[in-house]
This record gives C-alpha cells, structure tokens and sequence, in this order.
C-alpha cells in the first residue's frame, strides 16, 4: 500500500451537527467526538457531503478510502497502511420498510490514538456504546485507557453479540419454511422462500 502521511486532526476541534439524510442540509458536519486518556472516538453516522469535507480537511487518507466510505455495496475487507487501518464491516440491520433483515455497513479507521466509526444506517450497538462513553466516566477509563485496539475490540464484539438474536431469527423462519413445505402450503412458502434468499443475499 502507498505511504502516506499521518493523519492529521486539530485538538481543538469538536463539532456535532444533524443527520445530513434526515434533516435539510445545515452549515455544521454531523461530527460526534469522545476525547480521553489521549485517544479519539469519533462518530460520523450516515456521512453527507459535509461529513466527508470535514474528514478530508482533518486526515490524509487514501482517496479510495474515502470513496469507498461514500459507496453503498462495499464488501467487508481490512485495508492496512503504513500509519493507520481502513476496516469495512456488514451487520444485519431489520428494515421495518420490507420486513427483513439487510446489511449495515461500519466503516471504520483505526490509528495511533484515534478511531473513527462510520455506520451507513442506525447501527444500535455501536450508538449505545458511544452514548454510554459519552456519560461514564469510568466506562471511558476502561475502554479508552488500552488503546485504540482494544476499543475497536470491544465495537466489533458488541456488534456481533447484537447479531446473534437477529441470526437465531432467520433460522427459526428457515425451520418453519421447512414444516410448511412438508405440510404442502406452497403459496405461502415461496414467499418466504423469496425473503429469506434475500436476506441471506444482503448478509452474504
């Protein structure tokens, strides 16, 4: 991978606006930052336009990194370089709209004494868990005090315990698939033959 410069971020900058899809454009980034024991968490939760401005103005990342935070069908991967990490990750998400379950996607980059983490939907998990830092000081002391590794350890570890009701889920609707073929309502099973192929195809 090419050498690049070491990100660079102003310490005096902390900046938190609205949701750049939910809300009519406004003039400030939607930038949520938790700053202790000398490292960074940084939140940026459906990044806009603004928010990648603000990215590109604060770090030196590689521009397909940045094209790939902007991308909506980013497969999972880890990129690494020589001062910091690019990891691309897919969670299910229920979508209330088509009563199924599609994929979440958590950007994230992981340096020296920051980590950024870019969710392209709602991600429950990775929100509790900034909130709960956000308000414990002896959360903050815990997580933050072991580096940026260790916080990405713990992002990713909630992430996934947060998928397994979602997944237990999807194989009880397989398992009902199952009994309903064998019981002959076919009408009703290649509908749900149908969702399930699809949820399994936005998971995979």
């Amino acid at each position: 991978m090419p050498n690049l410069p070491k990100p660079r971020l102003r310490r005096g900058d902390r900046s938190r606006g609205v949701d750049a899809f939910a809300q009519p454009p406004t003039a400030e980034p939607n930038v949520e930052v938790i700053e202790h024991d000398g490292l960074r968490w940084i939140n940026i939760e459906r990044p806009g336009p603004l928010d990648r401005a603000w990215l590109e103005e604060h770090f030196e990342f590689h521009p397909l990194d940045y094209e790939d935070v902007t991308s909506r069908n980013q497969r999972p991967k880890i990129d690494e370089y020589e001062s910091y990490l690019f990891i691309v990750l897919h969670f299910p998400v229920f979508d209330k709209a088509v009563g199924r379950l599609n994929a979440g996607e958590l950007d994230m980059f992981v340096g020296p004494d920051y980590l950024i983490t870019i969710p392209n939907v709602a991600l429950q998990p990775v929100e509790y868990l900034f909130e709960s830092c956000r308000s414990s000081e002896d959360l903050r002391d815990q997580l933050f005090s072991k580096g940026p590794g260790y916080l990405l350890y713990r992002i990713v570890d909630d992430s996934f315990d947060y998928c397994f009701p979602m997944l237990r889920k999807m194989g009880n609707k397989l398992e009902r698939i199952e009994e309903d073929l064998f019981e002959g309502r076919s009408e009703e099973v290649v509908r749900d033959i149908s969702n399930a192929k699809q949820e399994i195809i936005n998971l995979s």
